[in-house]
């Protein structure tokens, strides 16, 4: 199915009209998960609804006239059916023979229209009122098809679930068409009662019992798609073990996609969203419920004015049975269509932010584990400057002791000790602090021990050129499609306010069983069907005009915002990017030149060509150079990791940026 689709795609309505011809005509392919896909894809804007719709409509009109000439001919119908044909055949035919021209409709959805178009030209129906009940009957079952796929957009895979849903509909009207023709007849038993509830229910399939407007849907702001969401917070899971955990970069962007706060958030405004969708769906659908009740009453007629000693004040008590069912349903309100649209253009909004949250979850996490490394790779170098500082100390004491340096030597080497020891201390209070921090984003169980098992030391990238990263960005960016998807929304809510203007075409009844017991009753009904037109509504259409234009120009100017703000994180992405690789050039030199140095001058402390004085500052230069070397290895795997955030990729390419297993 999905292949003919894609040849219409290709070839247009050609293919289509062939296919409807062909299986109008008798060859057993499928037509109607075909019209389906097809009204999928128009509701995408993939394909013109108009011309899908004409060439299923003539191909129907084709076939169906093709079978008319062929009755009309002459031709038996005992040629085209066994004549001891038993069961739902012969009652068809039964049907079919007694209805002519009537049964057009219904057998388009039962897969028998040929039949029905042979029947019609051997009873000699006339051509014109032939053509008039087969070009109804074409475009309604071509149309509610198509429809259905329309409005469902372009999940085909879910529009295919749908096929049954036009023919149980039409059965559904028939039934309530025959309980008003017969109601005086019949009698409605509970029953029949569940049976034609559960016939309206599975017609469809997609809507529940709900109620309200969808106009209340959840808003999703281009460019706030991280507003008031805690990306540092989480949910933690599970209970701490007394194993130490090995953490990997992946390991830990998996875990916080699963139990980082603002991923949670985020996938719960996408059911959200879902549950809007359904809402204004359910508009569109029929409404449906049954009930029985017993009634106790006792009626004052005094209350009505009558006072007659011919007629007694109190009537009753007197008690009855009644068992009920009503179905309502509207047939056309233009609004309720662009609200479904809308809200079905705010779904695919709310997933494509979820992705976006997903993105910014990755690289909220890859900069705390960043964050840890480069804590860890402080205390290492700290603890190296101790140790020298240590020794330096311990020289100087023992020249001291010797008689060959003095005393204030000594009370350097010991202060320069004492300030490294108390920046190891920071550097391992830091260290602990950036472990949290990364432990509460990802849902670790609390009080759970890791360690890294990543260190991401520095390499080399090739990034694609400026002009091509732009070109990306704006294609892969989930924030920008969700803003364009959140503008078309805004739009589709406009049109649905202009449409409050338009009439509603809707239709209600109701039938019951009601007596003394069930057993004692009779049936009684009630339908209406009806237009509804506003004249005056006291200006509160043109207040939802206004609102909802102003909402339209808001999302407009966001949308505008988000793009100039892509330029600006990709085109800064890259200088960082550039900056942070010179900045660790110069930080690699300056440490082995500050190492350099440092030796030079022990060399001269030990040889007694220089005091302390020298050494210290030379340690202090090391101390330095070590923290800018660190401090430039981090910047440049954030830079790395910001680029991929700017281009849209960093939850699915975040390791080849940084190298993480």
């Amino acid at each position: 199915m999905t292949h003919v689709a894609q040849y219409v795609l290709t070839h247009g309505a050609l293919i289509l009209f062939t296919w409807i011809l062909a299986g109008q005509a008798g060859i057993p392919i499928p037509t109607a998960p075909l019209l389906l896909v097809i009204g999928s894809l128009a509701g995408s804007g993939r394909v013109n609804v108009v011309s899908v719709l004409a060439a299923a409509f003539a191909a129907c009109l084709m076939a169906d006239g093709f079978w008319y000439h062929v009755g009309h001919s002459g031709w038996s119908i005992s040629n085209y059916v066994r004549p001891r044909s038993t069961g739902w055949t012969s009652r068809a035919l039964r049907i079919i023979n007694e209805h002519a021209a009537g049964a057009l409709l219904p057998a388009k959805f039962i897969s028998c229209s040929n039949l029905a178009s042979l029947v019609a030209g051997q009873t000699r129906i006339a051509l014109e009122q032939f053509l008039i009940f087969d070009s109804i009957a074409s475009f309604v079952w071509a149309g509610s098809y198509i429809a259905i796929g329309y409005f469902i957009g372009n999940r085909v895979e879910v529009a295919v679930g749908y096929a049954s849903a036009p023919l149980l509909i039409l059965l559904g009207l028939l039934v309530v068409w025959f309980l008003l023709r017969r109601a005086r007849q019949f009698r409605l038993h509970a029953g029949m009662l569940a049976i034609f509830t559960l016939l309206f229910c599975d017609a469809a399939p997609a809507s529940a019992q709900y109620s309200g407007s969808a106009s209340a849907m959840v808003s999703y702001a281009p460019g706030q798609s991280s507003a008031g969401i805690g990306l540092a917070g989480s949910v933690p899971s599970g209970s701490a073990t007394d194993e130490v955990l090995h953490l990997t970069l992946r390991d830990a962007i998996d875990r916080a996609l699963k139990y980082n706060l603002g991923s949670i958030e985020s996938g719960e405004n996408t059911r959200i969203a879902r549950g809007q969708r359904l809402i204004a769906l359910s508009q569109l659908l029929p409404q449906v419920s049954a009930g029985v009740s017993e009634n106790v009453e006792q009626a004052s007629l005094a209350t009505l004015g009558i006072k007659t000693p011919l007629i007694p004040t109190i009537i009753g008590p007197y008690a009855y049975s009644s068992v009920q069912a009503s179905a309502s349903q509207t047939l056309f309100s233009y609004e309720s269509i662009q609200r479904f649209r809308s809200a079905r253009t705010a779904e695919q909004a709310a997933k494509l932010s979820y992705q976006d949250i997903l993105d910014a979850v990755t690289l909220t996490v890859g900069n705390a584990y960043l964050e840890v490394i480069e804590a860890s790779s402080h205390i290492v170098a700290q603890e190296a400057q101790v140790q020298n500082a240590k020794a330096l100390y311990d020289q100087a004491v023992d020249q001291f002791q010797a008689g060959t340096a003095p005393r204030i030597d000594v009370t350097r080497t010991e202060v320069q000790l004492h300030y490294e020891e108390y920046n190891l201390s920071v550097a391992r209070n830091n260290f602990a602090v950036a472990k949290l921090t990364l432990g509460r984003a990802i849902g670790l169980p609390l009080g759970q021990q890791f360690e890294l098992a990543d260190q991401l030391p520095y390499a080399d990238i090739n990034p694609p050129s400026l002009e091509e990263a732009l070109s990306r960005a704006y294609r892969s960016r989930s924030d920008f499609r969700a803003a364009l998807d959140t503008q078309k929304a805004a739009t589709q809510t406009l049109a649905a306010a202009k449409g409050e203007r338009y009439p509603v075409v809707a239709m209600n009844g109701t039938y019951g069983d009601v007596g003394e017991t069930l057993g004692h009753s009779h049936g009684v009904f009630a339908f209406q069907a009806g237009v509804s037109v506003p004249i005056f509504t006291g200006g509160r259409i043109k207040g939802d005009i206004t609102q909802a234009e102003a909402s339209l120009r808001q999302r407009k100017a966001e949308t505008e915002n988000l793009r100039g703000q892509i330029d600006y994180d990709v085109r800064s992405a890259f200088l960082t990017l550039n900056a942070a690789k010179e900045q660790v050039d110069v930080a690699t030199r300056n440490v082995a030149l500050a190492n350099e140095s440092l030796a030079r001058s022990k060399d001269r402390f030990t040889s007694g060509v220089t005091d302390s004085v020298e050494v210290v500052q030379a340690e202090q230069a090391v101390a330095n150079a070590n923290d800018q070397y660190i401090t430039s290895l981090y910047n440049d795997n954030f830079s790395k990791l910001s680029l991929a955030r700017a281009l849209g990729v960093a939850r699915t390419s975040y390791s080849q940026y940084l190298g993480g297993k």
